[in-house]
C-alpha cells in the first residue's frame, strides 16, 4: 500500500477546529519556552512553573499526532511524513524539558574576613571601615560585633563612631542615639533584645 496522499475530499468536519486549537497551543507553549524559561532561570522558579512549557509541547505533540493521524486516514496525508514530524516534535520536547529542569550549581558561598582584628585595630579608618562593613555581613555574623561596635561609640575618631553608629542603627532598626551615655543605652536596647552587648 502507497504512502502516497490521495486526493478525496472526505476530510473530516473536526481538522480544521483542531488545526487552529493546535495552532494557539503551540504558540502559548513557544511563548513560554522563549520567555518564561530565561525568566525562571534567572528568577530561581519552581520545577512546576519551570515544567510549563513542557506540558504544553506534549499537549500539542498529542493534539498534533491526532490531527496528522486524522489526515492520513482519510488519505489527505502520508503516513511516513507524519511519523517523522512527531518523532521531531518528540525530540525537540526532550531537549526543552532538559532545559527546564537543568538547574545550574550554586556556588558555594565563601566566608569574609574575620572582622574582629579589623575592629580593634590601632589605626582609625581601618576601624571605620570595618565599621561600615558590620551590617552587610550575615545577620548571626553582624550581631556578634555588636559589642564592638558598642564600645566604638567612644572612640575618639569621629569617622569611627560614625560608622559604628550607622551599623548599629541598621542593625537594630532603631536609633538609641549619639553622644554621652549612647554607649549605654545601646546596651541596654540590646540587651533588651536578647543580644549580649558587653564584650
Amino acid at each position: 500500500m502507497s504512502n502516497t496522499p490521495s486526493t478525496r475530499d472526505d476530510v473530516p468536519v473536526a481538522v480544521p477546529y483542531l488545526r487552529w486549537t493546535l495552532f494557539a497551543i503551540l504558540l502559548a507553549a513557544s511563548g513560554a519556552a522563549l520567555i518564561g524559561l530565561p525568566r525562571a532561570e534567572a528568577g530561581g522558579w519552581s520545577t512546576w512553573l519551570r515544567l510549563v512549557p513542557v506540558l504544553l509541547l506534549v499537549l500539542f505533540i498529542g493534539g498534533y499526532a491526532t490531527y496528522r493521524y486524522t489526515l492520513v486516514r482519510s488519505g489527505h496525508y502520508s503516513a511516513g511524513k507524519a511519523l517523522v514530524r512527531v518523532g521531531a516534535l518528540v525530540l525537540l520536547t526532550g531537549a526543552i524539558a532538559g532545559i527546564a529542569l537543568d538547574r545550574p550549581a550554586t556556588p558555594a558561598a565563601v566566608k569574609g574576613l574575620d572582622l574582629t582584628a579589623p575592629l580593634t585595630s590601632p589605626d582609625p579608618l581601618t576601624r571605620a571601615l570595618a565599621g561600615e562593613l558590620v551590617h552587610a555581613r550575615p545577620r548571626s555574623e553582624a550581631l556578634a560585633h555588636v559589642p564592638r561596635l558598642i564600645a566604638l561609640l567612644d572612640d575618639e575618631s569621629l569617622q569611627v563612631r560614625t560608622a559604628a553608629h550607622a551599623s548599629l542603627v541598621a542593625l537594630a532598626g532603631r536609633d538609641a542615639g549619639q553622644g554621652a551615655g549612647a554607649a549605654d543605652r545601646w546596651r541596654e536596647l540590646w540587651s533588651a533584645s536578647g543580644v549580649k552587648a558587653v564584650p
